[in-house]
């Protein structure tokens, strides 16, 4: 596995047009760095869903002609997405709807947000196989 320290500039960050033709760069980017992080083929592909539905998300709060940012923060162990588009108010989170359903079952952690005029919405995806590298009797974090 790569071994990233948070901090030592292995952080992603991309822009693309607030457009549904364009989500498949992020999820196409998502699902390379995943890879990248020796992340499993189950994993990739979770990410990969992950990162559609919340693209897909945000982009129903309209924002045509602006742009949705894209900021992978990683580790060995974790990818952690926030993406955002600029909006005048916070996403409206419905947290039984079948899309955030989906976000909460592939993250290990998923919330949104609104800050500095952008609705965001974060994801920590992990790995897999560092939840299985914890010693028995440790509890994975």
């Amino acid at each position: 596995m790569i071994n990233h320290v948070a901090g030592s500039g292995a952080d992603v960050e991309l822009r693309v047009p607030a457009d549904g033709a364009y989500v498949y760069v992020l999820r196409t980017t998502a699902a390379s760095i995943a890879g990248r992080l020796d992340f499993t083929v189950d994993d990739i592909e979770d990410i990969r869903i992950a990162i559609g539905e919340a693209a897909s998300l945000l982009l129903d709060l309209g924002g045509t002609g602006t742009d949705l940012l894209c900021h992978f923060a990683l580790t060995s162990e974790q990818i952690t997405a926030t993406i955002s588009l600029p909006s005048e108010s916070p996403l409206p989170i419905v947290s039984d709807s079948f899309a955030w359903q989906v976000l909460s079952t592939l993250a290990t952690e998923c919330d949104a947000g609104h800050a500095d005029g952008r609705a965001h919405i974060r994801l920590a995806l992990r790995s897999t196989l560092a939840a299985m590298d914890v010693a028995p009797g440790q509890a994975a974090h």
